[in-house]
């Protein structure tokens, strides 16, 4: 794999830089090449087993990191849509074998997509039945599936999925020819065919080359549309029918938005609001959009006998006003699974809405096509992913997005680019290093804060605004993120030092605020050093942020945290009863089927210890007595 990846990088600039800039390319390449072998000589303890693929990994993409940055302010590159899209197959295929690497299994909904495909191939119909009798013949690699919860099911034991199966229908040809590796390389497919699309979208809505070519690496090298390109997702063949159906409508041609427009709805029937919000922002005929209703319907009948699947009409029913509230600046800035912490070059294309009549005319009919979609996604728990990468629910939302940053390219700060592309290529690393850590389990702390908070044993995750466990720092992150996407889009280019140079300060006085006793306390984060304490709920709980508990204590089990001197409450539960010990003071909770409050008394700023000495007690929460 390495071997692989080594060659794609010396082949990948031969495809867009030439004479000049080609040179240069590969005078840098070598000097950093000769960098990371020395470092490798002379870094001490270094550790062939478990350094080795983080440090090549970091270096991969640091110089794909270079090559993009060649082709967004050389003199001699050979830039076109088609070029673009090679590039792409060529990082795709180099990025494919990291996602699978040894014991790195396919998650969340990607085995049962693959299921599905293998059912067609194999047997030629959609039932599992056999499927699940068989899995040590499947290549999905998981021998604990089964059935979802609310399936359909046939009259005779059949056992479908709830998936619609029009993606494992794509995949069967590239599954028949290569197995898993052929399923992924059909999703690739797909992403180099969105990237195509979407560079020659920007040619068509009067994008010039030069914010083209800066913008393409960050759109498809980056997060989101990269993980979803090379995982078995609908996310990216959703995102290219759905430009196409754009660029479709732009030039008034039917024989290309309309089979688009089918294929979306097919992908997923929560599409479907998609393709109604387009063809209303787009003034098409009502009967398509009936047609467009319909299709999808019919076909889970037909594969299924059920034709919403796991859906209820009742899901399109207005929800109490907060939700919306709560989940559009979840969206907006949550610290897990919010943009600016997970797609940051996309905060353009929201500053791009602040222009609106001066943006392109595909730009806003995207945006306002893809409206009700959002509208209805912003109540619901899927906001922030579910059992699956960041941004799931958004990534057909992206090429819109990259369409709007192009269109304010100009006016943007070099400072805020540099600091947004500096984040993208962590972002990058950490995902293609570990690839498993893109399904993070929402529990309202940040990738970033439980590193830092295990690394130093202090609350850093607190810093970082979460809507899935709100805490004080998420108001101030809508201010700061409003702020940024306002500064873009209402007053233009502000220098590059000012944007770096604030970020840099924003960062010591965070460190050193992270670094001083909290307030509050939530059993579960990181921060808190366990001593036999077990996690609750479990860790894979399916939507484990809407249970109550953080760690159960048995007797001589302990738990060490900093907090501030003061009177706090504690939130917990027992149905033994327990006594438990913090600092000096002993408490007695008798049992209770419900959650109790109970005042302690922290003598103390510093390290503090709670410890159960009789009985068992779930430990939910600390507040202090302001």
């Amino acid at each position: 794999m390495i071997t692989a990846a080594v060659l794609a990088l010396l082949a990948l600039p031969l495809v867009m830089l030439r004479r000049r800039t080609l040179f240069a390319y590969y005078a840098i390449d070598l000097a950093t090449w000769l960098f990371a072998w020395i470092l490798w000589r002379r870094v001490p303890g270094f550790d062939p087993g478990v350094d080795f693929y983080l440090g090549f990994v970091a270096l991969a993409i640091l110089k794909l990191t270079t090559f993009s940055i060649f082709v967004a302010v050389g003199k001699d590159v050979r830039w076109s849509p088609l070029r673009a899209a090679i590039a792409a197959a060529i990082v795709y295929a180099m990025v494919i074998p990291a996602m699978v690497r040894e014991h790195t299994v396919i998650d969340g909904d990607e085995p049962y997509y693959l299921l599905v495909t293998e059912s067609i191939v194999r047997d030629g119909d959609l039932d599992l039945a056999n499927q699940y009798r068989n899995l040590a013949t499947s290549e999905a690699g998981r021998t604990d599936l089964g059935p979802q919860t609310g399936d359909p099911t046939g009259p005779d034991g059949q056992q479908y999925s709830r998936h619609e199966p029009f993606l494992p229908l794509l995949m069967a040809p590239g599954y028949a020819i290569g197995g898993l590796y052929g399923a992924l390389a059909t999703i690739a497919l797909f992403g180099v065919l969105l990237v195509r699309s979407t560079m020659r979208w920007l040619e068509d809505e009067g994008i010039s080359d030069a914010a083209a070519r800066a913008v393409f690496p960050l759109f498809a090298f980056g997060p989101p549309v990269l993980f979803y390109a090379t995982r078995i997702w609908p996310e990216v063949p959703a995102a290219f029918f759905f430009v196409e159906a754009l660029r479709g409508m732009r030039e008034h041609r039917a024989k290309r938005w309309l089979p688009a427009l089918l294929g979306l709805v097919l992908l997923k029937l929560r599409f479907v609001l998609v393709a109604i919000g387009l063809i209303a922002a787009s003034g098409r005929r009502k009967l398509v959009a009936i047609a467009i209703v319909i299709v999808p319907l019919l076909v889970m009948w037909l594969a299924s006998g059920s034709a919403t699947s796991v859906h209820s009409w009742r899901e399109i029913l207005p929800a109490p006003g907060e939700r919306y509230v709560t989940g559009f600046f979840g969206l907006l800035t949550d610290g897990m699974s919010g943009i600016p912490f997970q797609a940051p070059f996309y905060l353009f294309g929201l500053a791009a809405i602040l222009r609106w009549k001066n943006t392109p005319r595909g730009f806003r009919m995207g945006i306002l096509g893809g409206s009700l979609y959002v509208l209805y996604l912003l109540p619901r728990p899927e906001w922030f992913g579910g059992w699956a990468p960041p941004l799931r629910y958004l990534v057909f939302l992206m090429p819109v997005l990259a369409l709007g940053a192009a269109s304010i390219w100009d006016r943007l700060s070099p400072g805020a680019v540099a600091i947004v592309a500096a984040c993208t290529v962590g972002l990058v690393i950490h995902g293609v290093a570990y690839p498993w850590r893109l399904f993070h389990i929402a529990n309202g702390e940040n990738a970033v804060g439980e590193w830092f908070s295990r690394m130093y044993h202090a609350d850093f995750s607190r810093l970082f605004p979460s809507f899935i466990r709100e805490n004080a720092a998420a108001w101030v992150g809508v201010g700061v993120v409003v702020l940024f996407v306002v500064l873009i889009g209402r007053i233009g280019p502000i220098g590059p030092i000012g944007p770096i140079g604030l970020i840099g300060l924003l960062l010591a006085l965070g460190f050193y605020c992270a670094l001083q006793p909290p307030s509050r306390v939530e059993f579960e984060d990181a921060h808190v050093i366990d001593n036999g304490a077990q996690l609750y709920p479990d860790y894979y709980t399916l939507m484990r942020v809407t249970y109550r508990g953080g760690k159960v204590l048995n007797a001589g089990n302990s738990l060490s945290f900093l907090a501030r001197e003061g009177e706090w409450t504690l939130h917990a539960i027992t149905g033994l009863g327990a006594t438990f010990e913090i600092g000096p003071n002993t408490y007695r909770i008798e049992p209770d089927p419900r959650y109790q409050t109970i005042r302690v008394k922290i003598p103390r700023s510093g390290r503090v210890a709670l410890r159960c000495s009789s009985g068992a007690i779930n430990v939910d929460r600390m507040e202090r007595d302001e």
